[in-house]
C-alpha cells in the first residue's frame, strides 16, 4: 500500500506535473517534428569492430566520436544517419534549457543524470549505483493510412498524435520530466538516476551497442518503451531478407515501410497489355499501333478488374480501389506493429490473394506472374508461421511472422561469372532481373533456439514453387531475453505498480522487442497503458480514443497516439517506482540480483574520454 511519505510525494509531483503539462507538450512538439527514421545502413548479422563500417566500430573511438565541446553538431559523426543526429541535437539543447547536462555517446546515444539533486558533467556513467531509465528517440517510418500529418503533433482533447509520441519519444520526454521532478522536489535518493536515450532502437539496436562498446550499463534499467506493469521475457527476434522472381506486372508492386510493421497499403500497376480473363485481349493486339487501339486495350482491361473486385469475396470488395486513369490496383489493411497482429490485416496479403485468385493472371501468358500471387499470399498470409513450418508455442505465447515491406528492384549479377556462362544450372544467378525484395520479422518463443526456426523456414523456402525463384538471403536473429519475475526488481516494481492503481497485474511476456534484451539487469516497464484501459480509466483517463479498434493508433501505426495525462500518470508512478527500487536496491548486495547473461553482448571497459556533455544554460 500507499505510505504517508510516498502520498505525500506523489501529491507534490501532482502539483509539478500540472505546472509543466504546456511545456511537455510544446518540447514533444518539436521532437515529433523530426522524422529520426535511424539509417544506419548495416545489414551485418552480428557486432563487429570495422573502421569502414560507421554503424559500429567507425565513430566508437575517443578521438573522433564527437567534435566541439557539445558533441551535437553540424560536424558531429553521424553513425545512425542524419536525422537521428538532428535529433540529438535538438534534444541536446532542450535538456540544456532545463538545467540538466546532456552527455553524447559517440552519438549511438544521449544520457542527461541526476545524483543528489544535481546534474552536472563530471558524473560518472553506468555502476551498481546508477538506475536508468532507458527509451529512444528514433522512430519508424510514417508509412501508409495517415488522416492527421505524421511528423506534426496534433492536439485533440486529451490525446497527441504523430509518430513516436507513443514509441518512443512520449516516453522519452516523460524520463527527463522525471529527472527534473527528483532535483527539484528533492527527491533523498541513494542512486544515480540516468536518462538514456538511442537512437537505432527501431532498426538493429546498434545505438545499445555502441553505447557499451565505451560506457558501463547501470546496476539496474527501466526500459520505458513497452506496456505496463513488468515485463520478464520477450520473445526472439528475427529478421528475414527475401528475394523472389517479378515476372511481368510483378515489377511495378510495391507495399509497407518496414519489416517490423503489418503494412496498411499495397499497390500495382497493371499494364494495359495484360490478358484479362474474360477480355480475350491478347498482348499483340494492346499494342499502342494506334491511340484508338490503345484506348480501347485499357477500357477493357479496366473493366475487367472492376468486374473482378466485384465479383470478389467482401473482404477483397471493401479493401481494394482501382484507380483506372492511372493502371494502378491499390489494397487497404489495417496497419500495426509486427509483434501485436492481432486487429491488423496485411495489405500484401489482400493485393496478393486477390490476383491469385480472381482469374486476372489466367492463361498461360501469366502462370509465371501466378505463382508469384499465390507465393506472396501464402506468405504473407502466415502469421503463425504454420504453413513455413516454424509454428511453435510456450509460456511467452505463440511465433508471429510478418511480411512487412515488399519493394521491387534490379538483381544483383552473379559474381562468379562475367558472362553467366556458367550459370545454367544455377539457381543464385538472375542475370541482373527485377527481383522482389521481402523484409520480413518472426517473434520466437522465449524458450525456442533462433538456429533452430532459421533451418525449417529456409527448408520450406527451398520447397516452394520453382517458377517462384525465392530464396532466404540473410537472416538476423537477436536471442530471447527472461529474468526471474520473481527476482527483487520485479517484485519490487509490480508492487508498485498495483499500489499505485489498486490492482493486481502480474508480470508477462510479449513479443515485442526493446532494448531490455541488450542490458545485463533490466525489465521494460511501461510507459504505455495502451492495452491497459482498465488500468488508464482508474486514472481517469481513456487509453485510446473512442472508436479506434485493438491497434489502430498504436506504435508502428497509422495515426500514432497517446493520451498525454497518461504520459503524465507514468511519470508519477516512475517516481513511487524508483524511490521503492532505491530502497530496495541499497538493501541487496549486487551480487543477488537478477542478471541475463544469455542474450547481452559483453560491453567493453569505459572510454569516458569519448563521452562529451552540453553544460545548462543558467
Amino acid at each position: 500500500m500507499i505510505g504517508d511519505d510516498e502520498r505525500d510525494l506523489l501529491a507534490r509531483a501532482d502539483r509539478w506535473l500540472a505546472d509543466h503539462r504546456d511545456e511537455f507538450e510544446r518540447i514533444l512538439a518539436r521532437w515529433v517534428a523530426v522524422p529520426s527514421i535511424c539509417t544506419d545502413d548495416c545489414d551485418r548479422p552480428d557486432w563487429h569492430d570495422d573502421a569502414d563500417c560507421g554503424c559500429c566500430g567507425g565513430a566508437a573511438s575517443a578521438s573522433d566520436a564527437h567534435t566541439g565541446d557539445a558533441g551535437f553538431g553540424d560536424h558531429a559523426p553521424e553513425p545512425l544517419g542524419a536525422a537521428v543526429a538532428r535529433m540529438f541535437a535538438l534534444a541536446a539543447a532542450d535538456l540544456r534549457d532545463m538545467g540538466l547536462v546532456a552527455v553524447n555517446h559517440g552519438c549511438y546515444a544521449m544520457s542527461a543524470a541526476v545524483e543528489g539533486g544535481l546534474s552536472h558533467a563530471d558524473l560518472p556513467v553506468g555502476g551498481d549505483d546508477e538506475i536508468a531509465l532507458v527509451s529512444h528517440v528514433d522512430v519508424v517510418p510514417a508509412g501508409d493510412g495517415w488522416t492527421r500529418p505524421p511528423f506534426e503533433l496534433t492536439c485533440e482533447g486529451e490525446f497527441v498524435f504523430g509518430r513516436g509520441v507513443q514509441d518512443c519519444k512520449g516516453p522519452s520526454l516523460v524520463n527527463v520530466f522525471v529527472l527534473r521532478m527528483i532535483r527539484d522536489l528533492g527527491v533523498p535518493l541513494r542512486h544515480r538516476v540516468r536518462a538514456l536515450f538511442g537512437g537505432g532502437e527501431e532498426t538493429r539496436m546498434n545505438d545499445l551497442r555502441g553505447y557499451l562498446r565505451l560506457e558501463r550499463p547501470a546496476g539496474f534499467s527501466l526500459v520505458t518503451d513497452g506496456p505496463f506493469p513488468v515485463n520478464y521475457g520477450q520473445k526472439g527476434i528475427l529478421g528475414i531478407a527475401i528475394t523472389m522472381a517479378a515476372p511481368g506486372i510483378w515489377a511495378g508492386f510495391h507495399a509497407g515501410s518496414a519489416a517490423n510493421a503489418v503494412p496498411g497499403e499495397a499497390s500495382i500497376a497493371l499494364p494495359r497489355g495484360m490478358v484479362a480473363a474474360e477480355s480475350h485481349i491478347s498482348a499483340a493486339s494492346a499494342q499502342p499501333a494506334t491511340s484508338a487501339a490503345s484506348q480501347a486495350a485499357v477500357g477493357v482491361v479496366s473493366d475487367a478488374v472492376a468486374d473482378a473486385i466485384a465479383r470478389a469475396p467482401k473482404p477483397y470488395r471493401d479493401a481494394l480501389r482501382w484507380d483506372a486513369a492511372s493502371g494502378v490496383l491499390h489494397a487497404e489493411g489495417i496497419a500495426g506493429h509486427a509483434a501485436f497482429q492481432d486487429g491488423t490485416l496485411n495489405a500484401i496479403m489482400l493485393l496478393a490473394g486477390f490476383l491469385a485468385q480472381s482469374g486476372l493472371l489466367r492463361g498461360a501468358e501469366h502462370a509465371d506472374e501466378l505463382v508469384v500471387a499465390q507465393t506472396l499470399y501464402e506468405i504473407a498470409a502466415a502469421k503463425d508461421g504454420e504453413v513455413l513450418g516454424i509454428a511453435c508455442a510456450d509460456e511467452s505465447g505463440a511465433l508471429s511472422f510478418n511480411l512487412g515491406r515488399v519493394d521491387a528492384s534490379d538483381a544483383v549479377d552473379c559474381a562468379d561469372s562475367a558472362d553467366h556462362s556458367d550459370c545454367a544450372d544455377r539457381t543464385d544467378c538472375f542475370h541482373g532481373g527485377i527481383r522482389l525484395h521481402l523484409a520480413c520479422d518472426s517473434r520466437y518463443p522465449v524458450s525456442k533456439h533462433g538456429d533452430d526456426i532459421i533451418a525449417r523456414l529456409r527448408a520450406a523456402i527451398d520447397a516452394m514453387p520453382q517458377q517462384a525463384a525465392i530464396r532466404v538471403e540473410q537472416v538476423r536473429d537477436e536471442p530471447a531475453y527472461r529474468i526471474d519475475p520473481n527476482g527483487i526488481e520485479s517484485t519490487t516494481l509490480t508492487a508498485a505498480f498495483n499500489d499505485f492503481f489498486d490492482a493486481d497485474k502480474q508480470p508477462f511476456t510479449m513479443g515485442g522487442g526493446t532494448h531490455s534484451r541488450m542490458l545485463p539487469r533490466s525489465v521494460t516497464f511501461g510507459a504505455d497503458f495502451w492495452y491497459m484501459d482498465d488500468i488508464a480509466r482508474k486514472a481517469g483517463h481513456p487509453a485510446k480514443p473512442g472508436g479506434m479498434g485493438a491497434d489502430e493508433g498504436g506504435a508502428h501505426a497509422a495515426d500514432e497516439c497517446v493520451n498525454i495525462d497518461n504520459l503524465m500518470t507514468a511519470a508519477k508512478l516512475y517516481l513511487l517506482a524508483l524511490v521503492r527500487l532505491d530502497r530496495t536496491l541499497a538493501a541487496s548486495p549486487a551480487d543477488n540480483r537478477e542478471t541475463v547473461c544469455e542474450t547481452m553482448r559483453e560491453a567493453q571497459p569505459s572510454q569516458a574520454e569519448s563521452r562529451s556533455t552540453v553544460e545548462p544554460q543558467a
